[in-house]
């Protein structure tokens, strides 16, 4: 089980640090063509959705890409390494022969990726530097990375299980408890169930985190309150 749980595992971990290292690049970017007034040029060209469904498929697109190329080198390692290393690879690497395991894992991610990046997007197009910035994206990356280690400890020593299945119905950590629990077992009513809910609570963010970043992505030196932000949440696109 241990040996299992070690690709689901990784792959949580993964989501984590790509979306942390994604994080900057995607704040840097909107930070600078706000600051540069870049963003008034790139708006006589585009729409805002479109601006903003671009840089969601560019930043998922970068996402995949890292995956894909560690999962490439992992099962190169599993096949070419000999010996032990090479059968605790290979026994690492048997839930992925599963194509449900893999589609699972697949979508879990993606929906992770798609959930944070859009977070991501609301923060700068509300921030004029990336001090700003890094205000607003520090606390949200704690809340987000706290239970990880919880999760990774919980799923290891096969422990707290109630905590853990408490995660997975709290949609911003559902993508990263069901990556890292999918080695241990988990039944096909629960993966269904959790990933409808992250589907739905996907779609209400888009919904709410779209309306903050097309009335905020002009509005240069105006810091929105917890109030104002509810207001632009509460306002329809014109």
């Amino acid at each position: 089980m241990l040996v299992r749980s070690v690709v689901p595992l990784l792959s949580a971990y993964i989501l984590l640090m790509s979306l942390l290292l994604s994080g900057n690049w995607i704040l840097q970017g909107l930070v600078e063509e706000r600051s540069n007034k870049l963003i008034e040029t790139v708006l006589a060209c585009i729409s805002p959705d479109e601006l903003l469904y671009g840089k969601l498929a560019g930043t998922v697109a970068v996402g995949l890409t890292m995956v894909l190329v560690w999962g490439l080198c992992a099962t190169g390692a599993a096949v070419a390494t000999q010996g032990a290393v090479g059968a605790f690879l290979q026994a690492a690497l048997a839930p992925l022969a599963s194509p449900w395991i893999i589609l699972v894992m697949l979508y879990f991610f993606l929906a992770g990726y798609l959930m944070v990046s859009m977070i991501l997007l609301a923060i700068g197009a509300m921030s004029d530097s990336m001090r700003d910035a890094q205000s607003y994206l520090t606390p949200v990356l704690l809340v987000i990375a706290m239970p990880f280690t919880v999760v990774a400890q919980g799923v290891l020593s096969n422990s707290g299980a109630t905590a853990i299945k408490v995660l997975t119905w709290i949609p911003i950590y559902t993508p990263f408890t069901m990556l890292a629990r999918l080695g241990s077992g988990v039944s096909t009513m629960e993966i269904i169930g959790s990933g409808v809910l992250l589907a739905v609570f996907i779609g209400i963010e888009f919904v709410l985190l779209a309306r903050v970043f097309r009335a905020s992505l002009l509005n240069a030196g105006q810091k929105p309150n917890l109030a104002a932000l509810a207001r632009l949440m509460q306002r329809t696109p014109a």
